[in-house]
């Protein structure tokens, strides 16, 4: 257990801001979700069905993941204003945002025939933007990252089906300076946060399997700024999730995986949220007013030889945003909507396997205006690619 501990200091130390992919959440965790477009629901292929359907743990013997991803987005806006709000009015201005790391840990370790435990540690989602001064005579900086602790438990009911939970222990940061020169900055936001995943898999066949997933809201305390301006405290939670999945074996050595899932982002990101609890600053309120969201996955793997698997995915999810949010959405660009994914697994050894993945995402743009925001037009871009890494090891 002082080794386990050990990894998941240095898994929460890795974590870095990682921008929207699926809004804000990555589109999956780990080099071999990512690989297959973040569809495993009903297809487990390592310990990260921990947190995304924990009833697939029952499918492995002992093994520990670790992995991370280097995520690196492109992002810039364009800005019109009739009221002279904008430094460079209609120049294209660039984020100077630094490329992301984000970790993946799992370890599943079966209890008997029937029980099966995981702890697993995970960088969720993030986003931010780093705009130099230009919007409202300012500049623009947003961060917000989200790391989920998960201890977890699965139990097989019988030869066909297995239920799992785990229980979601968060922690996140944000801060931000944003808005006119007027609002105050609001660094080192920290907030603790508490949830759950439940999860069922069922063998309908040798070849066909179905999963299903429910992720809790996940409930955050306050965000607490201490500014120049007071103590200002923020609620901003993480929404429910369902998620449905398909699990196709054609033969021994070729798979697929097909998921679909709801987002429920209305629920934290929605009309008039986040919401300040305390706001001594006087800070101007934010409305991302963001829609609900269904996520499209799918995966394929292929096992060319004993030693070498390919894999390739793709994941697709409209932007939830509300083009009439211009701040709001220059500020937090969650605009990508199409993922390319491909990866492979290479087995080093028995028991040790390297799992490598790409993603790219191609530039995407978002047309948006706000008068009252003094924003007569804007248009912001993006664009993002991975790499991730990471070792499986069964013992």
């Amino acid at each position: 257990m002082k080794k386990v501990m050990m990894c998941l200091c240095m898994v929460a130390g890795l974590t870095s801001i990682a921008n929207a992919t699926n809004g804000m959440k990555v589109i999956g965790v780990g080099p071999v979700q990512r690989s297959m477009g973040g569809a495993n629901v009903g297809l487990p292929l390592d310990s990260a069905v921990i947190i995304t359907n924990p009833a697939g743990m029952v499918k492995f013997n002992r093994r520990l993941d670790i992995g991370v991803t280097y995520f690196v987005p492109d992002v810039s806006y364009k800005a019109h204003s009739t009221a002279g709000m904008i430094t460079n009015d209609n120049v294209n201005i660039s984020s100077d945002s630094s490329p992301s790391f984000i970790p993946a840990f799992g370890l599943v370790l079966p209890i008997d025939k029937k029980f099966t435990f995981g702890l697993g540690a995970y960088g969720i989602c993030g986003m931010g933007v780093d705009y130099k001064k230009n919007l409202y005579l300012n500049k623009t900086y947003t961060e917000y990252q989200f790391m989920k602790f998960a201890p977890a438990i699965a139990y097989s009911v019988n030869d066909k089906l297995s239920i799992g939970a785990a229980l979601n222990l968060d922690y996140a940061t944000m801060e931000y300076e944003a808005g006119t020169v007027a609002e105050v900055a609001h660094d080192d936001g920290k907030a603790y946060g508490i949830g759950f995943t439940v999860g069922a898999l069922y063998d309908a066949t040798d070849k066909i399997a179905l999963g299903f997933a429910y992720e809790s809201k996940q409930r955050f305390t306050d965000f607490r700024f201490d500014t120049s301006g007071g103590r200002d405290k923020m609620d901003f939670d993480q929404p429910q999730s369902f998620t449905f999945g398909l699990g196709i074996k054609p033969s021994k050595k070729f798979r697929l995986a097909f998921d679909v899932s709801w987002i429920d982002w209305p629920q934290t990101n929605g009309k008039n949220k986040p919401v300040y609890t305390k706001n001594r600053s006087g800070a101007t309120a934010w409305n991302m007013n963001w829609d609900e969201q269904i996520v499209y996955k799918v995966g394929a793997e292929y096992d060319l030889n004993k030693k070498v698997t390919l894999r390739a995915g793709y994941n697709y999810g409209k932007n939830p945003l509300d083009s009439s949010r211009a701040f709001e959405n220059i500020s937090f660009p969650a605009i990508a909507e199409h993922h390319i994914t491909t990866g492979l697994g290479i087995k080093l050894k028995k028991n040790l396997t390297l799992n490598l993945s790409f993603m790219y995402a191609p530039k995407v743009s978002f047309n948006t205006a706000n008068s009252a925001q003094f924003i007569d037009s804007a248009e912001t871009e993006m664009s993002q690619y991975s790499m991730s890494m990471g070792l499986a090891y069964t013992f």
